[in-house]
């Protein structure tokens, strides 16, 4: 779907603009003449949308858009066919069928839709992101009992990859890097993986500065090789913590295994592992190979990447491809270093529209079984607030997550790095936690930082929150929080039997997240992606990062054990309290960084504070808002997974 205005444009929260309605041809509100031979689709306009049509008359937009009609599960075939012949009637044009899910793809102008479903449609401002969306829910004709509900009539580049890189603050630092056609390998990184127990030689600097004006490398000078190998003598009195380091250079691929204490023999041969995202980079298998190479760690060998370009991608939308590349980039690259003899597949999405990405999900899922080359696994490391999602997206999300699971397919979701986005763009209001992580048929995944010691063994590691302080005399730099790993608890999906059964915590609704992994960017990945025009080495982090790690754990358990689990998380949660999973307990620890001069930065030293609960997340004993049960790691877990009954 288009959007109807540009990326640029800015619109206050409270502004709306009704783009327009047609009525047996009469541009009218529809919802002022009811009638009973209609019957309404509850809840298909957002709670937030329904207050904005107010007595316009503008015309509705040109253009086409789209959406999915789901069926009743019980539909007969006569019932359906009815339904469809309708659509068609109504203007529509019929895309796909995904009898899967007992859906239909259709596309139409916004007149079309409009008029076929008695509704009107609205462009707002909705958590810094421009939307159109319809205000009153749809309806259809009465007879048509069919049809349950549509979903993605919400047209907003909802989903964000959620990666925090090394010169940022926030995942939309990502929208900064451009595609390039040199594979040349930045020397910083060309020794940033070292053998088991050596020291990884200094690369690029793995921190991330308070805005993107004012990013600049540090010098291999200030950043850390391993925890603690070099330490600012600038650090102030104010600030007392027990583990203290400059930010790291980042960490290579044999750390990555090293942090899931991952055995020498657990490769993942056998295993395919499928990566979800949006838009399609073609030089990653190269630029990978030259990373792994020069770094002499194991290249991508012929067929074991295979990546499935969308087929009508809209570069106008979502920030175009180079928003996506670095994601793109550290996913496979994340994946290949846990587990470097499976088979990587990616599937590329036409926008960043939660429509489009969930269907996409469902061409990963339909690619067969695992035991005729379908994925063990699926990673999504992308996210939204959950509250962008209708009740039909969810709707549609669910019956893709339950066919993947029915297929032995266990699905994994970032849980974002916006906290409990009570400091994200206009949602100052109140928490939220992300979607499609929230799902309880996903297994959410949240962050952590982590600092290695020189034989990769680890030093410190807590949960990934951190608070900002000026480095020169320890006073926070606001607001205080800069980014951290999502969590909480859902408003819409109830909490599983699974969780009920094995944490006591308050509420009655899903939680998030499931486990955690390695996400701090001052502790974080080099990846070696197109950025700003050449295609360089640099650290990375985000639950971007934890997500593929932790899926790639579960595809060697999987493949290890012979299990055929689809949702992971019952089998997870079978092993909290056990060495299978390490908790996650909040450590007295802060890393150091040193801007360039040439920035212009108002300060150039800032502290970051591990998990020191700047918003209202912070981890603890047992299971917790920012890790869940903790992280999975070594032989504990690769021989117990899925092991219970």
């Amino acid at each position: 779907m288009r959007s109807l205005r540009s990326p640029g444009s800015v619109m206050s929260a409270s502004t709306f603009l009704i783009v327009g309605v047609v009525c047996a041809g009469i541009l009218t509100a529809c919802a002022s003449s009811p009638s009973d031979a209609r019957h309404s689709l509850p809840d298909t306009a957002p709670a937030w949308a329904k207050s904005a049509a107010q007595g316009s008359d503008t015309a509705a937009p040109d253009g086409v858009t789209s959406a999915v009609v789901l069926f009743t599960e019980n539909a007969d075939t006569a019932s359906i066919s009815a339904a469809r012949t309708w659509l068609v009637t109504a203007g529509l044009d019929l895309g796909d069928q995904h009898d899967s899910v007992h859906s239909q793809s259709i596309s139409g102008s916004y007149d079309d839709f409009a008029r076929a479903f008695s509704t009107t449609f609205a462009t707002t401002d909705i958590h810094g992101r421009t939307a159109v969306v319809p205000t009153i829910d749809l309806s259809v004709p009465a007879d048509l009992t069919a049809i349950e509900t549509v979903a993605g009539l919400v047209s907003t580049d909802a989903m964000q990859p959620t990666l925090v890189d090394a010169s940022a603050t926030s995942a939309s630092a990502a929208s900064a890097t451009t595609s390039a056609t040199t594979t040349a390998l930045a020397s910083p990184a060309a020794t940033a993986t070292a053998p088991a127990g050596a020291a990884p030689a200094a690369a690029a600097p793995a921190t991330a500065a308070p805005t993107a004006a004012t990013a600049a490398p540090v010098t291999s000078d200030d950043c850390a090789a391993y925890w603690g190998q070099t330490l600012s003598s600038e650090w102030p009195e104010s600030v007392t913590v027990e583990h203290r380091s400059n930010a790291l250079c980042g960490y290579g691929p044999q750390q990555l295994r090293a942090i899931h204490q991952l055995p020498d023999d657990a490769t993942g041969a056998g295993a395919t592992i499928a990566i979800v995202g949006v838009f399609d980079d073609a030089t990653v298998e190269a630029n990978t190979n030259a990373y792994f190479t020069k770094a002499g760690a194991q290249p991508l060998r012929d067929g074991q990447y295979t990546h499935h370009a969308p087929t009508k991608p809209d570069n106008s939308r979502c920030g175009g491809p180079s928003s996506w590349t670095v994601e793109q980039h550290l996913d496979v690259q994340a994946v290949h270093a846990m587990a470097p003899d499976a088979n990587i597949v990616y599937w590329g999405s036409d926008t960043c529209e939660a429509q489009s990405l969930y269907l996409r999900l469902l061409d990963a899922v339909e690619s067969g079984t695992p035991e005729n080359g379908a994925p063990n696994v699926i990673s999504l490391s992308f996210g939204a607030p959950e509250e962008l999602d209708t009740a039909a997206d969810r709707t549609l999300l669910t019956r893709v997550l339950v066919e993947g699971a029915s297929r032995g397919i266990s699905i994994f979701a970032s849980t974002g790095n916006d906290g409990d986005y009570s400091q994200a763009g206009d949602h100052q209001d109140g928490t939220d936690v992300a979607s499609p992580a929230s799902s309880p048929y996903v297994t959410a995944v949240g962050g952590m930082s982590i600092g290695l010691n020189a034989d990769n063994t680890v030093a410190v590691e807590a949960g990934w929150e951190t608070q900002t302080r000026f480095a020169r005399n320890g006073a926070i730099v606001p607001p205080g929080f800069i980014y951290g790993a999502g969590g909480g608890e859902s408003a819409y999906y109830d909490r599983p039997s699974w969780q009920r059964d094995t944490i006591a915590q308050p509420g009655t609704k899903r939680l998030l997240p499931d486990v955690a992994s390695l996400s701090d960017p001052n502790t974080g990945f080099i990846v070696n992606a197109p950025s700003n025009g050449v295609v360089s080495a640099e650290p990375h982090g985000g639950t971007s990062l934890a997500t593929p790690m932790v899926a790639s754990m579960v595809a060697i358990a999987k493949v290890r054990g012979g299990s055929h689990v689809g949702l992971a998380t019952p089998s997870l949660y079978a092993l909290s309290g056990s060495t299978a999973i390490t908790d996650v307990q909040p450590a007295s620890a802060a890393t150091w960084f040193r801007r360039s001069p040439s920035t212009g930065a108002l300060w150039l030293e800032t502290l970051y504070l591990w998990d020191t609960k700047p918003q209202s997340l912070q981890s603890g004993p047992g299971w917790d808002r920012v890790t869940g049960l903790g992280i999975p790691r070594g032989t504990a877990f690769l021989d117990q997974f899925g092991a219970q009954k």
